[in-house]
């Protein structure tokens, strides 16, 4: 049986780490000193090091779940029998998950080349970004010159919402949204 406990106390300790990294980084960046993540998810230094024995590996656990999601968004926006709405859905999704989980963004691009599922989901976005541009403009819902970098553009000011507009990002993310559904110029 005390076998069992320390696996569950294990388990535990792993879970507050991975809580705790998530309000380290939320308030502080992912630059944070471990110290401060071990401290608030009361476990020592040497803990959070047998469980996660590099950052790397810590933002791995915290993040990987997430960047698999945002894979299945993408992969559902360009399933989407109508690529428009598709799209849309797949904004608003990115930005409930990055008001969720601050950070992701943030790590896929500083640690992308360390950590293999970044580099997955990077490589896949591109992809099915450019899968996504490609029917929309084949679409006629958006200008042909519209590409990747257009989305990299939308994303990036839906970020800036997203880190500076609080408790109010999502809804304020569907109103930039909907402004660019529909543009600000009266016919």
């Amino acid at each position: 049986m005390p076998a069992r406990n320390v696996r569950k106390d294990a388990a535990r300790n792993r879970e507050r780490i991975i809580d705790a990294a998530r309000i380290v980084f939320r308030e502080h960046g992912i630059s944070a000193p471990v110290a401060t993540i071990a401290r608030i998810a009361g476990v020592g230094t040497a803990t959070l090091y047998r469980h996660f024995p590099s950052r790397d590996d810590l933002l791995t656990a915290m993040f990987g779940d997430q960047a698999r999601h945002r894979i299945a968004v993408l992969d559902d926006a360009v399933a989407d029998p109508d690529p428009w709405r598709g799209f849309v859905r797949s904004l608003e999704t990115v930005v409930e998950m990055e008001m969720e989980n601050p950070g992701l963004s943030e790590a896929i691009v500083s640690q992308r080349h360390a950590i293999p599922v970044y580099e997955e989901l990077r490589v896949h976005a591109v992809a099915a970004l450019a899968t996504l541009a490609a029917r929309l403009r084949d679409g006629g819902i958006v200008g042909e010159d519209f590409r990747v970098a257009d989305i990299l553009l939308i994303l990036a000011a839906l970020k800036g919402i997203s880190d500076t507009a609080g408790e109010n990002a999502v809804p304020q993310a569907r109103r930039f949204i909907h402004h660019l559904a529909h543009g600000i110029k009266r016919p």
